[in-house]
């Protein structure tokens, strides 16, 4: 007896696209904590690690972006 699918298996062979020829690294730009390398994420305090308490710039108030788009 023939297999019925056949022809759809063959024509799934036929037109697969093969994925991952496109080979690229992906990166991650991060910055660290020079006190203690802890990275710093997005909507923390950039003048003190929340971590280890490190101070980034001699800057008496709080500062905060949010570079979501």
């Amino acid at each position: 007896m023939a297999n019925p699918f056949k022809k759809t298996i063959k024509n799934a062979n036929e037109s697969k696209k093969i994925y991952g020829d496109e080979r690229k690294n992906a990166e991650t730009k991060t910055r660290k904590c020079e006190g203690c390398g802890a990275a710093r994420p997005v909507d923390t305090n950039l003048t003190t690690c929340d971590y280890c308490g490190f101070r980034f710039m001699d800057f008496d108030g709080e500062i905060k972006i949010d570079d979501k788009k």
